[in-house]
């Protein structure tokens, strides 16, 4: 049964038309992938997808109220503790506070947060901040799960911890789209997989997904390109392959020095 329906959806920020009339059914217990370079839009359209962003043109119809939970990309740290956090999350979702507190510690356990859920969120690493958003997206049953680049910066068991718990809900008949770099984590957890090309919404297949991570060190006085992370000392560009292969020769032309190189399977 088809729940969520994208009509002619569009976004422009400024001049710079990020989808262009994108339409699209999803229905209940479906599993979605994303991919595709950074700033093809992805985020943007889980956002519009989730009501938390509005769209340019075009509307997104739910065939009825739908409860989603998002995990964005990057979840921001607060003066509080998880744990605190966690709980009043628990309590917009409807829960009791020992039915909350339980789960929380449940769910710490899986994701080998130990002590940290009774530490201030703002001293947290940028994974351990993730593993909190995650935790948050997982108390209770949604009936749309959004994903955004949900594994970054945690370790391998944990994003096996993560899989295994959204394939849990697939078979519960919660819808889910995500928005990722690692093949892994796409062939793990979707059954469809999309880029965004040209703002338009293309079927890619799973299979062909190959990710590349490029280790580069800043060589000379000009602007880090969008894109790229700050990874030790130098700079981390992950991508799809084939865009790797387009921009890696303009920045060793301009001065970086490649200093690593491999697929997303090498890691």
């Amino acid at each position: 049964m088809e729940i969520i329906r994208l009509e002619n959806v569009s976004k422009k920020y400024g001049a710079k038309l990020v989808l262009d009339g994108i339409e699209k059914g999803f229905c209940q217990g479906e599993s979605a992938a994303f991919v595709g370079h950074n700033g093809c839009g992805k985020s943007t359209l889980l956002r519009i997808i989730a009501g938390l962003t509005v769209p340019s043109g075009g509307r997104v119809v739910h065939e009825r109220p739908l409860l989603f939970h998002y995990i964005p990309e990057k979840f921001p740290p607060a003066a509080v503790t998880a744990r605190q956090y966690l709980l009043r999350m628990g309590a917009l979702d409807g829960m009791r506070r020992d039915e909350a507190g339980k789960r929380i510690e449940s769910l710490g356990d899986d994701f080998f947060l130990g002590g940290l859920l009774d530490v201030p969120m703002r001293s947290l690493s940028k994974g351990t901040l993730q593993k909190v958003g995650v935790i948050q997206a997982l108390l209770t049953r949604p009936d749309v799960l959004l994903l955004d680049e949900p594994v970054s910066g945690q370790d391998r068991e944990s994003q096996k911890v993560l899989t295994d718990k959204v394939n849990e809900l697939r078979g519960k008949d919660v819808t889910v789209f995500l928005s990722c770099h690692e093949t892994h984590i796409v062939k793990a957890v979707a059954e469809e997989v999309y880029t965004i090309r040209d703002g338009r919404l293309k079927a890619y297949k799973a299979e062909e997904v190959k990710m590349r991570t490029v280790l580069l060190e800043h060589g000379g006085d000009f602007a880090v390109p969008g894109g790229m992370t700050k990874y030790g000392r130098y700079y981390r560009l992950k991508a799809e392959e084939k865009e790797c292969d387009r921009i890696l020769p303009g920045l060793l032309s301009g001065g970086w020095k490649l200093r690593g190189m491999y697929d997303e399977e090498d890691d």
